[in-house]
């Protein structure tokens, strides 16, 4: 940070549609479980140039306070959980976000809430990452608790 430049980053050049048509079809309620490589899923939802360039230097305005690595975003305002560095860790904890949403819409019906939509999770990840114990296990996990998940895997 001292000498001006970001340590690593890893682009997501020639994905940019994947994102931009996804996050189309998504609402402000969804929560995205995302990998290293969708930075149009944050620009579409209004995460700004300065704050992906804040992050980027870890500098005292990122939203993490220069506590994640390079590339890591997130933002509890959008809706967006911070990313993981190990291939495929998100997809589990997806499943756990989306089963979560699914008790609390059991909650509010049982109380009588019809009008309660909780959205879904969506998990974004690349190829590489189906061969991981993390993506059986995960996709497993959201069949089996028929999670409200959709599992979004690019090739890339």
């Amino acid at each position: 940070q001292r000498q001006g430049r970001i340590s690593f980053y890893m682009t997501c050049r020639g994905e940019e549609a994947i994102h931009i048509g996804s996050a189309a079809a998504l609402r402000p309620q969804d929560i995205i479980l995302a990998q290293y490589r969708e930075h149009g899923l944050l620009m579409w939802r209004g995460f700004t140039l300065e704050q992906f360039t804040n992050q980027c230097f870890s500098n005292d305005l990122d939203l993490g306070r220069g506590r994640q690595m390079p590339i890591h975003y997130g933002s509890r305002a959008l809706n967006y959980h911070t990313i993981s560095s190990p291939l495929g860790t998100q997809i589990p904890q997806a499943t756990g976000v989306a089963y979560k949403m699914k008790l609390d819409a059991a909650a509010a019906a049982a109380n009588g809430d019809s009008n309660h939509d909780p959205g879904i999770a969506i998990c974004y990840f690349g190829d590489g990452c189906a061969s991981t114990t993390d993506f059986h296990a995960g996709l497993n996990f959201a069949a089996t608790l028929k999670a409200p998940a959709i599992f979004f895997c690019r090739n890339n």
